[in-house]
């Protein structure tokens, strides 16, 4: 036989067995799964995601969960005033919200924070003392309102600072940024008002029976491509320019309402994704805009869900403080 053929044999053992390996992969990490388990090892983990993310596991929503949300006209819907109990796989949680936003604890005295921002501000995941604006303002004494609201992209999240009553009582602004923010900053006008609005409160379609077989080809599709994946997410580094070509307009719209306020800008992306291009300090048209990558990274994530661990928050307050305590950009006049 000759070398070549050999080695085409080689090659052919080697993808069969790679082939039944993933096969395994597959059943142990669905069922772990369906037992609310996560396995903690690279191409289990990577597939449990997959499978997480794509819907092969009932994933809590907390937009979904009765109670929870309630409908505003100008912001399709806000956090109910009270207790919200949100569970996953990954976590157990209570929120609390006020008129206010979500409770940080009780306020110090003095001139406060605003945060605003989607999911990853608001605390999806932890409970009230673990966001990084409760920590925030644990750690710098000073009171921090957090007005953070999943799904909400900057367009929203301005509008709800506009009518939360805190503009007076704040010197400074932290918005976070998620590059799922970009469609929304393009455009949020009547239609796309109106498609949020019947999305969310709309009547829901009657459920589709899975069809197994394609579901069980489409999981097991994810096995063997996960490792090459997992691979690929970690070395990608997203370009943030259409980023921000659709930010700073949003934040220019808005400019007499953030005017006399330091700005800061930070990005927070599902599973700590990175940003290779981020700007640094002051913005050369908004000069009270001031944007700092804090450097969160995907062990700062949970490994299924996609926001910030405890320590993840905890890493953002502590960055952000010592931020704060830089020399703030020159303000507009």
């Amino acid at each position: 036989m000759s070398r070549g053929a050999k080695l085409l044999g080689w090659a052919l053992l080697a993808l069969v067995l790679y082939g039944a390996a993933a096969a395994v992969v597959y059943a142990v990490s669905l069922v772990a799964l369906q037992q609310r388990a996560r396995i903690d090892l690279p191409w289990f983990g990577a597939t449990q995601k997959s499978l997480y993310r794509n819907g092969h596991v009932n994933v809590s929503n907390w937009l979904g969960i009765p109670g929870c949300i309630q409908p505003d006209p100008d912001l399709i819907y806000v956090p109910s005033i009270g207790t919200c109990a949100f569970d996953d796989i990954e976590f157990k949680t209570t929120l609390n919200f006020t008129a206010e936003g979500r409770s940080t604890g009780p306020k110090p005295a003095g001139t406060g924070i605003a945060v605003i921002g989607d999911s990853h501000a608001m605390g999806w995941g932890v409970n009230d003392a673990e966001t990084f604006a409760a920590q925030l303002q644990a750690l710098s004494g000073r009171p921090v309102y957090n007005l953070g609201v999943a799904s909400y992209g900057t367009a929203r999240e301005l509008i709800r600072l506009k009518k939360s009553g805190v503009l007076d009582k704040v010197d400074t602004v932290i918005v976070q940024y998620c590059n799922n923010d970009r469609s929304e900053n393009l455009q949020f006008d009547t239609a796309s008002k109106q498609a949020l609005h019947d999305k969310v409160f709309g009547p829901r379609p009657a459920p589709v029976p899975p069809n197994r077989l394609a579901q069980l080809a489409e999981g097991y599709g994810y096995a063997l491509a996960a490792p090459f994946r997992s691979l690929s997410e970690s070395l990608r580094r997203r370009n943030f320019e259409p980023h921000y070509a659709a930010l700073m307009p949003v934040l220019q719209k808005h400019r007499a309402l953030l005017a006399g306020k330091r700005v800061i800008v930070f990005y927070a992306n599902p599973y700590g994704q990175r940003y290779r291009n981020f700007p640094s300090g002051p913005d050369a048209t908004l000069p009270n805009v001031e944007f700092v990558d804090l450097g969160l990274t995907p062990a700062d994530h949970r490994k299924l869900d996609n926001h910030m661990t405890p320590a993840g928050h905890r890493k953002a307050a502590e960055r952000l403080h010592a931020y704060l305590q830089t020399q703030p950009a020159r303000q507009q006049d």
